[in-house]
């Protein structure tokens, strides 16, 4: 039984235990979690380049076929090298059945990494795993301040940029909650001030939280509603205005999220204008005829679909800085594609 505390998750990661075959990553911050189950899938891998070695799994398709996780975790790669088998757990079905074969028979040459949102202590998954000596539980909780100063050290480190301690203190005050959020605002700020010294209160009124404005809004739901034309009019005016393709995926990675926490109230049994007070309450009254028109288009399995691909997104947009326009526009188009279908 492994007990890593939420401070601790870090130093774990760079050097995981190899008996652990399963990894549950849990908590309220979904960006933090995908961060965390990118990197450790990324240390299990190393260099195998092999197209197979990872595969994705939700859990709808593991309920349906509970044998099929255990038979995935034990089929040896065709080129050698571990596998890794990523789920996302979202809604309210269980995997326990499923993982209890792995969690008593751990394979060899295969780690399974579980992403899921909040679960308490008592949840069935949590609690399975936690017990289970070939696994571990990493929590995700919201950035504390000590975690934000550390993303705000990188980015600056990144960039040379100084900032004062005022500043700092104002721009801790205006970032959320969400990890990969709250780097997107940084780096936004960080490219806003190229070519100063220092970032100034001035520069963190002027561009921090001001992502959802009314044109990135307006692409959002373009993109959540199917309305491909529009979009790509959309996309290519703001782009060709200077806006940042990063502030657009980080503000639709919050939007999906949003959507994804909406759509499991509803599954249970929450009204939909209920759910989208409790889950968006931020959201301006002008849009939330469009916003509601959405539920009806996305299932919570779709929805974290499209949260997956914005944060493949953002990952490589960063690395390729020069497609990062590019690489954004062609997953929202990719999105809109999806909720098309959904009209159908």
């Amino acid at each position: 039984m492994a007990d890593i505390k939420a401070n601790m998750v870090d130093s774990y990661l760079n050097r995981p235990d190899p008996k652990h075959r399963v990894i549950l990553i849990y908590g309220q911050d979904i960006g933090l979690i995908t961060e965390r189950a990118e990197q450790i899938t990324k240390t299990y891998l190393a260099d195998n380049n092999d197209p197979f070695a990872l595969l994705r799994l939700d859990a709808g398709e593991i309920t349906s076929d509970p044998l099929r996780l255990a038979d995935e975790a034990n089929t040896i790669s065709m080129f050698g090298g571990c596998r890794v088998i990523l789920v996302h757990l979202s809604g309210n079905k269980s995997i326990v059945p499923a993982l209890e074969p792995v969690l008593s028979s751990p394979p060899s040459d295969a780690y399974i990494v579980i992403k899921a949102g909040d679960l308490k202590k008592s949840a069935p998954v949590r609690k399975t795993i936690e017990k289970a000596q070939s696994a571990v539980a990493l929590p995700c909780y919201v950035d504390a301040r000590d975690a934000l100063n550390k993303i705000i050290d990188e980015e600056l480190g990144q960039t040379n940029l100084g900032i004062s301690n005022d500043a700092r203190m104002m721009l801790l005050d205006n970032l959320g909650a969400d990890r990969m959020a709250s780097r997107g605002e940084i780096q936004k700020l960080c490219l806003y001030a190229m070519g100063q010294e220092t970032i100034s209160e001035d520069d963190i009124e002027n561009i921090v939280g001001d992502a959802s404005n009314h044109q990135i809004d307006m692409i959002i739901d373009s993109a959540a509603l199917g309305d491909i034309d529009q979009l790509d009019h959309q996309l290519e005016q703001i782009l060709g205005s200077g806006q940042s393709s990063s502030v657009i995926a980080t503000a639709s990675l919050r939007h999906f999220q949003m959507l994804e926490r909406c759509v499991n109230m509803m599954d249970s049994g929450t009204p939909a204008q209920s759910a989208l007070q409790k889950a968006g309450p931020m959201i301006h009254f002008k849009r939330k005829a469009r916003v509601q028109n959405q539920l009806r288009l996305w299932s919570s399995k779709k929805a974290a679909r499209a949260c997956e691909l914005l944060a493949t997104a953002l990952s490589n947009s960063r690395k390729n800085y020069h497609l990062a326009d590019t690489i954004i526009s062609e997953t929202l188009l990719m999105i809109a594609a999806t909720a098309r279908k959904s009209h159908r």
